[in-house]
């Protein structure tokens, strides 16, 4: 498995962020969508996975690279602040060699209507569990 959350933006579009650090987190300035797909491709072994958090705006862009390097998107996710709101974020996963067919699940929401994080959220930070801290 690869898991990778990788810049958003393609280069020239909007305004850089000041530190090099922001820039090659948020832009793709040091390398772009298609050489992390081209990377995932060549780190995975035939029918491994690849993951990877993504702006909702850039699926198509996505999943293109992806096919183009023989990795196919089989679960999609869009995330949101709350329900009803329009998805901020995408998760997805790939399978290199995999057949097409692409499943897509429920959103996940990050805040109840009081603003508090949601139940999911909770779990999948593991914050219901007990600790013997």
């Amino acid at each position: 498995m690869v898991v990778c959350n990788p810049p958003y933006y393609p280069a020239g579009s909007g305004r850089l962020p000041e530190t090099e650090a922001l820039r090659a987190a948020r832009s793709e300035t040091g390398c772009t969508l298609e050489d992390i797909c081209t990377a995932a491709a060549w780190l995975l072994r035939w029918g491994g996975s690849f993951c990877l958090v993504h702006k909702p705006e850039r699926l198509a862009d996505l999943c293109c690279a992806l096919r183009a390097r023989g990795l196919e998107p089989k679960r999609l996710r869009l995330v949101c602040r709350r329900a009803g709101d329009a998805p901020s974020l995408l998760l997805l996963e790939a399978r290199r060699g995999g057949r097409p067919g692409l499943d897509i699940a429920a959103p996940l929401c990050l805040e109840d209507g009081t603003g508090r994080p949601t139940a999911e959220l909770d779990n999948a930070y593991f914050r219901t569990k007990e600790t013997n801290a």
